[in-house]
């Protein structure tokens, strides 16, 4: 009886070291992803914006200061596979879905803001080996063109967003074809929703009402397709918006009940996103924001603006005090 007791103390003595070592290993990886997020910010600049000192901003009568909280990650999804691969400079395809995703790690509060893909913006311009061309006013999506390797296509969108933006720091980015979308659905299980209108120009036939269980190709089909007509993709917009509330659900619950999943999707997505956030990061915004029911709790900030049919494309201008109004409510606190 003595002997059976002594294994028992050894056997619950190691699994406890096991725990304690997975514990230590993941509140270090939190602490390391927290120091590389928060560096120091800076203010937006406009016109209408008078800087008080490194903290607070005046905008309409009003102080705001700059929330030294907020985490911001750019988010790109590609038309095209092999993400990781270089076609050269204005063959690398276009960002077809564009957001910035902002969490306030103190309050929990996460928010997206959606970027049209149509969106006119400043875009630099570069020569097949790299040389800087000036810039273009045109389709926010075409800046990832330019660029021989993934990350400087990413880092071009990102310089337009910024500028779109008023020049608000945003800490990373992430891009992701949309093979990488079938996987992380068919890894959470599907993504279950309402459809929100008829598909006629899809390779799946999707009926407005209908309760739909989104898998692989059907899960991408259904927030790629759009129409010919001006509103298509703000259409389109909608169903990501939709889709990405319900995914992130389902990610968030995976996680939040078995933390050990989190480098599971983090292993099994590697091949099919390119970033420069580490897994140190991943981890610190994991134990910061993902809970059940996580993609309910996300706020979306519309920019507003007005869109036209240029000479040969949709393009969407953004309103000024539209997406200045945005930029503030997002990174921003009102000041007491």
């Amino acid at each position: 009886m003595k002997k059976t007791k002594k294994i028992i103390i050894i056997v619950l003595a190691v699994l406890l070291s096991i725990v304690l070592a997975l514990v230590g290993t993941f509140l270090i990886l939190t602490y390391v992803g927290k120091s590389q997020f928060h560096n120091a910010d800076t203010h937006i600049s406009a016109e209408e914006v008078t800087v008080e000192d490194e903290t607070t901003i005046t905008y309409n009568g009003k102080k705001y200061t700059l929330n030294e909280n907020i985490v911001s990650v750019l988010v790109m999804g590609i038309d095209r596979e092999n993400v990781n691969e270089n076609f050269g400079s204005g063959n690398n395809g276009q960002a077809d879905v564009i957001f910035v995703a902002t969490i306030d790690t103190e309050t929990k509060r996460t928010c997206i803001i959606p970027i049209s893909r149509e969106t006119m913006v400043d875009v630099n311009l570069y020569t097949q080996d790299g040389k800087f061309a000036g810039t273009k006013h045109e389709q926010l999506c075409l800046a990832y063109a330019y660029g021989n390797t993934t990350e400087q296509s990413s880092q071009n969108v990102l310089t337009s967003v910024k500028r779109l933006l008023y020049g608000i720091n945003i800490s990373s980015f992430v891009t992701i074809e949309m093979e990488g979308v079938e996987k992380l659905t068919d890894l959470v299980g599907g993504v279950k929703l309402t459809c929100l209108e008829d598909s006629t120009d899809s390779q799946y036939f999707f009926k407005k009402g209908e309760k739909l269980n989104l898998y692989g190709q059907k899960a991408t089909a259904y927030i790629s397709y759009r129409g010919n007509d001006v509103e298509a993709n703000a259409r389109r917009m909608a169903r990501q918006k939709q889709f990405l509330s319900a995914l992130m659900n389902e990610t968030g619950n995976e996680i939040s009940n078995d933390y050990t999943k989190l480098a599971t999707l983090y292993t099994a997505l590697s091949p099919y996103f390119n970033s420069d956030i580490s897994f140190a990061q991943i981890a610190y915004l994991a134990q910061n924001c993902l809970t059940m029911n996580f993609g309910d709790t996300i706020q979306y900030k519309t920019i507003e603006g007005t869109l036209n049919q240029g000479e040969e494309w949709v393009e969407f201008e953004a309103d000024k005090e539209s997406t200045l109004q945005t930029v503030i409510d997002v990174f921003y606190t009102p000041k007491q």
